[in-house]
Order: C-alpha cells, then structure tokens, then sequence
C-alpha cells in the first residue's frame, strides 16, 4: 500500500498543468507558454470556446524552434496530444482574427506529462501493477475531468443559446406590437381621412 502511495505522489509531481478561462478579443490573438525541460515528454491541450458567435476559434501550436506542431481553423472544441521531442517554450495561440465584431471566451488546459518508464523490462513485468497502477489510476482522472469540461463547455453554449433565443423573442414581439400599433394608427387616420373627404364634397 505505501509503495503504491509513494508511486501515485511521484507520478503526479512529474505532471504541470495550466488551467485557464479568456477572452480573446475580436481580430485579435492570444498565446500561452509552457516550458518542456526534457524530450520525449507528453504534452496535451483541451479547450472549449463557451462564448461568442459561432462558438468556433483558430489555433495554432508551435514549438522552440518556432516549428508549426498543430493548426486548426474554426474549432469549437479540442483534445489533442503529442510529444514534445524539443526542449524550450512550446506556444498555444488562439486566433479570433476571422471575427470582427464579436469577443469569445475560450477555457483551455495545458498538461505535461513526463512519460519516463522503468528502461527494466524485467523488473517492469515482475510487478505490473505497481509501475502502471498510477498511471491507470490518473488516466481515468484525466478522462472524468476532460468529460467534466466537455459537459461545463456544452452547458454554457446551450445557456447562452437559450438567452440568445430568449432575447430574439423579445425584439420579435416589441417589433410585431410595434407593427400592430403602427397599423391600427394608420387605419384610423385612413378612415378619418376618408370621411373627411367625403363629408368635404357636400
């Protein structure tokens, strides 16, 4: 039991992570960095845009060398995941360039993972389940949080669905009362100017 503790703690102060909510401005981009300190790490970025007109975003993944990794236009949400084989500043930029008008709110996670393993393969499969109990123990976490984001991701789009259908109600009837009125006006003053023309002609 300790040795399966000691496992899980060392597994997961090899993992940084970065959590965060923004709003990128119309015609414009934002870029976040991370550091890889080692090759062969395991990098993965999850993001959802929760507001904003079609609840889609550009981004971009480049590396130290400034190398583009990953390039995607117009994405509502993503999961993706690949090796970091170069040591430096890997940046994750999102674009709402395509937009002119509108701001969007984009929640995204960054993970590093170190990947390394016991190089043994011996002593590896003496004792499988102490080598890989943490890392089946955290991949299970990680699939319950990424569920949780995608769920939070979909309410907030189907919240702001609802106020948005909410509001387009709203200026429909102020503008069919509006018509009404409008043409009730004009039907009184039609039929007033009909009679007054009408009594004019005696």
């Amino acid at each position: 039991m300790n040795k399966l503790l000691v496992a899980i703690i060392s597994f997961i102060s090899a993992i940084n992570a970065i959590a965060l909510s923004t709003w990128i401005s119309a015609n414009s981009e934002k870029c976040f960095y991370i550091h890889n300190d080692q090759p062969g790490q395991k990098m993965s970025l999850y993001f959802a845009v929760l507001e904003g007109g079609n609840f889609d975003i550009d981004f971009s993944i480049r590396d130290p060398l400034k190398s583009l990794v990953i390039n995607e236009q117009t994405q509502r949400q993503g999961n993706l995941v690949f090796t970091a084989n170069e040591i430096g500043e890997y940046g994750f930029c999102f674009s709402n360039k395509m937009s002119t008008i509108v701001d969007k709110l984009v929640d995204f996670e960054i993970t590093v993972e170190d990947e390394a393993r016991d190089p043994d393969l011996k002593s590896r499969n003496s004792n499988p389940a102490g080598d890989f109990g943490a890392s089946r123990i955290y991949g299970d976490l990680h699939n319950i949080d990424r569920f949780q984001l995608y769920f939070k991701a979909r309410e907030n789009r189907n919240y702001n669905t609802v106020l948005s259908t909410e509001q387009r109600i709203w200026w429909y009837a102020l503008l069919e009362s509006s018509c009404v009125v409008l043409v009730a006006v004009l039907q009184v003053f039609s039929i007033q100017a009909l009679f007054t023309a009408k009594k004019s002609r005696f």
